[in-house]
Order: structure tokens, then C-alpha cells, then sequence
């Protein structure tokens, strides 16, 4: 991610608290960079036909507008550079996924929300949708603040099947590295690392012989060594602070909540990457992704980032349309 020069807000204007509009505001103070609220609602008063309708939806907006502009003076420095924009649409995802690909922000910010515990167990979050179709890195916003030096993290895995070439990762550790910047905050890169040892013993418990544990050992060790590198090999050539490297022993998805607890983070940084193939949408929907499954079993807020690949063949599409 370069560093974001327009950011978007997503608000919701009937919500309690509004931690993504507070921390767009204070990034975009520290970046010098221009902040847009975008309300999108469905409201009964602002109806699409019948006798008024136009002027009912007129009036509407503009007092929707007066509110959202009144909040971001509220909430965010006097000093960041904003404008605001409401619409009345349905299905709201849609609608700002559209808008998100007109106004194409180098970064959408998304307050998190409580989602109903079935839905969330059998479908994740109803944000989901909007999150993994995004086209640009969007920071999903917990309602806990900001540290004075945030901490950031970024989940990288090299060598993952889904990212053969490094992109998403190097994606990644870009975004994390223009976030950690901007907040004068620190910054470092997990990796979740299955140890060798479960291997190693898999003769034995088939009845052949197994490894010498001197050199299972030896082997673990080498092999934790190799993915310390590859992921240090992931950092920019040009970077003001070299990043600690931390491997985390177990599946992602269940190491980093306790990681993120334990470290205190701010901003946990995740890729991105749709699932497809002949499994199909039912596999999905019920298994998700690890950023997916990982919205709300951490307290920090999180960068989602897409592919690069993913973002290239969005903006063909757009352009062939």
C-alpha cells in the first residue's frame, strides 16, 4: 500500500460510537491526507416513487448530509481536509462497493459492528462481504482507541499455495509499514509456523523407525531458521526501523488472537484471498478464510488486504464494462 493520500470513511449514522471516523481522522491528520465520510442508509422517509418523492428524498439527504458533516466536525482535527456524502440505497454492501470504486481511496476505514452469535458461527460477519470484495486495503475499526505509538502487526505466511509470488505478502508488509509510519508507532511481522516434530514422529507411530531426535532436532531447528529468513527476506531494502520477526507455533488462525491479546496490538494487518474452485460458495460461506474467521476473535482492528492480482483484474473489468 503506498502512502494513502485520500482516505474513506464508512459511517454509520445510527451507531453509538464511530471508532473508524475518530481513527481516519487522526491518519489523515498525521498523513496530510484528505478524509471523505460516506453515509449510505435506506430510510421509509425518502421513497423512490409517488406523488413528492423526489423532493422527499431530497430533503432527506440534505438532513442525513447536515448530520454526517456535523459528526466529522465533531470527531475529526479542524485541520484534515473533508467532505461527505450520503445515499439512500439497497443492498447497502452493493452500493458501497460501487461508490468505493468511483471514488477509488488509497484506503477504507470500516466501523465493526455486533453480529448475531448464529449468523456469525454459520456465515462470519455480515460486513464479510464487503471486506473480501473491496478493492482497495480496508481497516476494519474495533471500538478500543489507538495506543500513542500504536502497535502494528502484519500476519505474512511465504510460500502459501494462494501466493505463489510473494505479492500478497509484499502487499502486505507495505501496508503495514506506510500504517506503522504514518502513527510514529512499531511495527512487526508474525508468521504462524507449523513445527517439524509431528512429522518426525509419524514413522514411529507407523511402526517404522523413526528419526534419530538428535537430528529431528537439528532438522526443527534448520527449518525455523529457514521460515525466519524467508519472512525477513519479505522487508523492504529501505526501511527506517527493521521490524522484530516472530514465528508463532500453530495455525494462524488460532495463534494470532492470543498473539494480538498478549502483544497489545493496535492493528493486526491480513490478506485477503477469495475462495474458488469446485468446493463453491457453500465452503465459503461455512469456512471462510482465515482473515474472515479472524474479524472478530481479535480485539484490535484489522487491515484487510486484498491481492494485488485480485485488485488488477477488478480495475479490467471495470474498464471493459
Amino acid at each position: 500500500m503506498r502512502k494513502p493520500r485520500r482516505l474513506l470513511a464508512i459511517v454509520d449514522l445510527d451507531a453509538e460510537a464511530h471508532p473508524g471516523l475518530e481513527k481516519a481522522g487522526r491518519l489523515a491528520a498525521a498523513l496530510d491526507a484528505r478524509l471523505e465520510a460516506y453515509a449510505c442508509e435506506w430510510s421509509a422517509v425518502a421513497p423512490r416513487r409517488g406523488r413528492g418523492a423526489n423532493r422527499a428524498r431530497t430533503e432527506a439527504l440534505d438532513a442525513r448530509e447536515a448530520a454526517l458533516a456535523a459528526l466529522v466536525r465533531a470527531v475529526v482535527p479542524p485541520e484534515v481536509r473533508t467532505t461527505v456524502a450520503v445515499d439512500f440505497e439497497h443492498p447497502r454492501d452493493a452500493a458501497i462497493l460501487a461508490y468505493v470504486r468511483d471514488a477509488a481511496p488509497d484506503l477504507v476505514l470500516l466501523d465493526s459492528h455486533f453480529h448475531p452469535g448464529v449468523r456469525r458461527a454459520l456465515f462470519g460477519p455480515a460486513d464479510w462481504p464487503l471486506i473480501r470484495r473491496c478493492p482497495v486495503p480496508l481497516l476494519y475499526a474495533k471500538p478500543r482507541p489507538w495506543g500513542a505509538a500504536p502497535r502494528v502487526a502484519v500476519a505474512v505466511d511465504p510460500g502459501h499455495p494462494a501466493d505463489p509470488d510473494g505479492s500478497l505478502d509484499a502487499a502486505l508488509v507495505a501496508a503495514g509499514v506506510a500504517l506503522a509510519g504514518a502513527l510514529r508507532g512499531s511495527l512487526c511481522l508474525v508468521h504462524a509456523f507449523l513445527p517439524l516434530a509431528p512429522v518426525f514422529a509419524l514413522p514411529a507411530i507407523a511402526g517404522a523407525p523413526g528419526l534419530d531426535p538428535s537430528a529431528a532436532q537439528r532438522a526443527a531447528v534448520a527449518a525455523e531458521q529457514a521460515a525466519r529468513e524467508r519472512v525477513g527476506a519479505l522487508l523492504p531494502r529501505r526501511v527506517h526501523v527493521r521490524p522484530e520477526v516472530v514465528l508463532l507455533h500453530g495455525a494462524a488462525v488460532e495463534t494470532l488472537p492470543g498473539f494480538a491479546e498478549v502483544e497489545q496490538l493496535d492493528v493486526l494487518a491480513l490478506g485477503a484471498v477469495a475462495r474458488r474452485g469446485a468446493r463453491g460458495r457453500l465452503y465459503e460461506a461455512v469456512i471462510g478464510a482465515t482473515a474472515e474467521r479472524l474479524l472478530e476473535r481479535v480485539d484490535c482492528d484489522l487491515l484487510v488486504v486484498p491481492t494485488p492480482r485480485d485488485r488488477a483484474q477488478r480495475r479490467v473489468r471495470r474498464r471493459v464494462r
